[in-house]
């Protein structure tokens, strides 16, 4: 599991966090549109961006790892969950967002092989 953490600079947050924490950045890349960053730093994950370009992610509280989002997919929608975002591959894995029945929102990353 990870957490989001929201910034506009995403430099300047990685070293906060990376002090904070003792953790260093073991991922860092570009969402497929090119004005969303990504670092990922212990069990943070840190989003840059405009709020425009971060949209949906930032109502999101958790960031679960899985091995089947197709799985994982079938098993929210019966339970009544709203999909946010289809699947859609990112440089860490394919991801989706959705809205569990009781609100929260979260992403569900199955990680490239």
């Amino acid at each position: 599991m990870s957490v989001p953490i929201l910034t506009s600079d995403i430099d300047a947050a990685i070293a906060r966090y990376e002090a904070l924490t003792g953790e260093v950045v073991r991922e860092r890349f570009e969402l497929p549109n090119g004005r969303v960053q990504i670092a990922i730093l212990g069990s943070l994950t840190i989003i840059a961006g405009t709020s425009p370009e971060i949209g949906v992610l930032r109502e999101v509280r958790a960031t679960l790892i899985v091995d089947s989002l197709a799985e994982f997919e079938a098993h929210l929608r019966a339970a009544g969950a709203t999909m946010l975002q289809r699947p859609a591959r990112t440089p860490a894995g394919t991801n989706m967002i959705v809205r569990d029945v009781d609100g929260t929102v979260l992403e569900l990353v199955e990680p490239h092989p």
